[in-house]
């Protein structure tokens, strides 16, 4: 089967809003063994939407995605115009009514009826973050669905009832595993793997870098479980140190779950960073269990009035440098007694910078019980790049310690 990926909306197509829908559908149809074969981008124009829909119509793809212009206002006219090219005509929908009458209570703006607008044969799909919900339609050998914009009520919508209900449409679904790689960079990653694609020829082992972290893909057709089981064992072998995880979690994810597993605490100082390790943290589920209190303390005043580091230490080394980090920690070991501490400073820039401290520079220290782990790293990009490359390698290196207690 294959599939068209339809993005309506001009704050998308003028980049006021990332479109991440794309790459999120994408990746779920190709699990399903569905084939994109082109994601396109409109604004809020009728007669653009109506000739992608013709177009689609004509064309030998099986299914058509859209999402964006379910809201409320004028310009919200996905349904409407796609609708009315297949000549089906919208009743409210007795689901959808109930949906929102949920929503909203009694009473609520007479534009958000609109809303429960279907055709009678449609398949509700259900948003329980939002207003807007979505539906499939299937007519003349075609299916057609329809999503909501914002990622957040829309990936919801996908996992629950899309991939449920396309999983029964095609019998060609494909073995995927993926995983999350950290501590290592993708070349050196790229000759370690060379051996295996040799040996596992009918297995596609593709590498999805982002910032601070690459995410493989393992993939094969069904016929070919077992070289795709060789691999995937293969794969882990090879890299079992740096791989986080094999359920796309992120790092702050697992050290959450390592700390809860310990009954430990963690507490932060950070001065380049700025509370976002503390962030991260707070933005895992359960965090309450384990954070217990974080420091920004981004001057050098404050670093000796909260932490104790001495006035010579900044003097003779600098904000910047092991001993510093080193009295930081110490500091805020003592003020929390946190099973782990981490400390933090850098130069982030783009300005600050010098000949022996250049802007990237980063040293942190990470406190375990008595154990105190100093280190440093110059990380490449702009300011915000630099900062969330070095919370990234601190809770690496802190998983790496906890998770082997």
């Amino acid at each position: 089967m294959k599939a068209i990926i339809l993005n309506v909306g001009n704050e998308v197509l003028e980049g006021r809003v990332i479109n991440t829908n794309g790459a999120f559908l994408s990746t779920n149809l190709l699990k399903l063994g569905i084939t994109p074969t082109r994601i396109t981008t409109i604004g809020d124009d009728y007669f653009a939407l109506q000739t992608e829909v013709k177009t689609f119509l004509t064309s030998d793809n099986d299914i058509l995605i859209t999402t964006g212009g379910l809201g409320p206002t004028h310009d919200d006219f996905t349904k409407e115009v796609l609708f009315a090219t297949l000549g089906l005509e919208m009743v409210i929908h007795d689901q959808a009514k109930a949906l929102l009458d949920d929503y909203f209570g009694e009473k609520y703006a007479q534009c958000n009826l609109k809303q429960a607008y279907f055709p009678k044969e449609a398949i509700i799909i259900a948003n329980k973050l939002g207003t807007a919900d979505g539906c499939i339609v299937e007519k003349d050998n075609k299916i057609f669905i329809v999503l909501v914009g914002p990622p957040f009520e829309m990936n919801p919508m996908v996992i629950d009832t899309v991939i449920p209900y396309l999983s029964s449409k095609t019998t060609n679904q494909m073995l995927i595993k993926e995983y999350i790689v950290m501590g290592l960079g993708e070349s050196t990653i790229e000759e370690l793997l060379q051996p295996l694609y040799h040996e596992y020829s009918l297995v596609s082992i593709a590498p999805y870098a982002s910032l601070g972290k690459i995410r493989y893909q393992i993939t094969a057709n069904l016929t070919n479980q077992e070289q795709f089981t060789d691999a995937c064992i293969a794969f882990t072998r090879l890299l079992a140190d740096s791989i986080i995880s094999s359920e796309n979690e992120e790092i702050e994810e697992k050290v959450v779950q390592e700390l809860r597993r310990l009954h430990w605490k963690i507490s932060f100082s950070e001065s380049c960073t700025g509370g976002m390790l503390a962030a991260k943290i707070v933005n895992v589920s359960g965090a309450s269990d384990v954070f217990s209190e974080s420091l920004i303390t981004y001057s050098n005043q404050a670093k000796s009035k909260y932490l104790h580091v001495s006035s010579k230490t900044l003097a003779n080394f600098g904000a910047v440098s092991e001993e510093t980090v080193r009295e930081m920690v110490l500091g805020l070991s003592a003020l929390t007694q946190s099973e782990v501490c981490i400390a933090v400073s850098g130069i982030a820039g783009p300005s600050g910078g010098t000949p022996t401290k250049p802007v990237g520079l980063v040293y942190y220290a990470i406190k375990i019980n008595d154990e105190i782990i100093i280190n440093h790293y110059l990380f490449k990009g702009g300011r915000e790049q630099i900062r969330t490359r070095a919370c990234l390698r601190i809770l690496f290196d802190t998983y790496q310690k906890i998770k082997a207690v």
